[in-house]
């Protein structure tokens, strides 16, 4: 019975590896909904999309709160306020009663931003900062290391940053870069992760740690 289970457990991570790889072969940047990808090359304008959707969804919310304001204090019905609520925000019936209908632990009625408004100035930033890493382009650099001369690239067009070694580094060198999170894409034959920040510091802490001495 061990055994048996064991080979269905296999077979089961084998089917999720397998659908996980085929998804990825279909879908390289990721589906709609799924989180927008850096290295997507329409990424900048799936983010203008989900800004605009998200500024028309507050400013919905906040058409819906003074509808509502107002018609409590004409002590009006939730049926009522769901009707005006729907005909002068475009909301659903079902939506606009969420913010109307009152839950046991609430004590008022309408909807909050908070949550909307951040996320809005998260996604703004990221359009930002996609930008500015789209205007610095594609740049390299080889510093010399222990391990041989090493290619630090920043790949704007898949958004990574990549570290491109003369040979296969050896096992406490690929310690360090995994330690680091890099990890190896034989697609591009370089150790690379996301190109931010974190990334760049990333980078200069590997070549440090396997060089002795801080890159230029």
């Amino acid at each position: 019975m061990r055994i048996s289970d064991a080979r269905r457990a296999d077979l089961k991570a084998h089917d999720a590896m397998a659908r996980k790889s085929a998804k990825r072969k279909a879908f390289p940047h990721g589906t709609d909904d799924e989180p927008i990808r850096s290295g997507d090359p329409v990424a900048m304008q799936r983010i203008v999309t989900r800004i605009e959707e998200l500024a028309l969804s507050i400013d919905r919310m906040k058409a819906a709160n003074a509808i509502i304001r107002r018609m409590e204090k004409d002590l009006s019905s939730e049926e009522d306020m769901i009707a005006a609520v729907v005909a002068h925000t475009g909301l659903s019936a079902d939506a606009a009663a969420r913010g109307i209908k009152l839950a046991p632990w609430q004590s008022r009625r309408g909807f909050t931003t908070t949550n909307s408004r951040a996320e809005l100035r998260r996604l703004q930033q990221r359009l930002a900062a996609i930008a500015r890493m789209k205007e610095r382009g594609t740049q390299t650099e080889k510093v010399e290391t222990s391990a041989g001369a090493v290619e630090i690239k920043e790949n704007a067009d898949i958004a990574r940053i990549q570290l491109i070694f003369p040979g296969k580094p050896d096992d406490p060198t690929r310690r360090v870069l995994k330690a680091n999170g890099f990890r190896w894409s034989p697609s591009q034959g370089a150790w690379q992760r996301h190109l931010n920040e974190s990334g760049r510091y990333a980078a200069q802490r590997v070549l440090k740690m396997i060089s002795g001495a801080s890159a230029a």
